[in-house]
């Protein structure tokens, strides 16, 4: 059975964007957060992201895939200055 494509994007997405950031996502959901998010990223990444889930002991988690380290520990700064990590 073939793998589906949200899998090998995400596989590809980890390669090419190493640095990561994951947010716990709370039993309610992240909701309009996740807007407020995106629009940080596109005012403030310079370089390539990109957005997955990902379940990690049973636990799930928005995970943020950077090609910069520097887009990462900015993104993580803010995260945390705004009490969401």
């Amino acid at each position: 059975m073939g793998r589906c494509k949200s899998v090998l994007q995400a596989e590809r997405d980890a390669r090419e964007m190493p640095f990561t950031v994951d947010i716990p996502v709370p039993g309610d959901g992240l909701g309009r957060k996740m807007n407020s998010f995106d629009n940080w990223l596109g005012t403030h990444a310079k370089g390539y992201w990109a957005q997955h889930s990902e379940t990690i002991d049973r636990e799930h988690f928005a995970r943020y895939c950077f090609s910069s380290p520097w887009d990462a520990k900015n993104f993580e700064d803010w995260l945390k200055e705004e009490s969401i990590l």
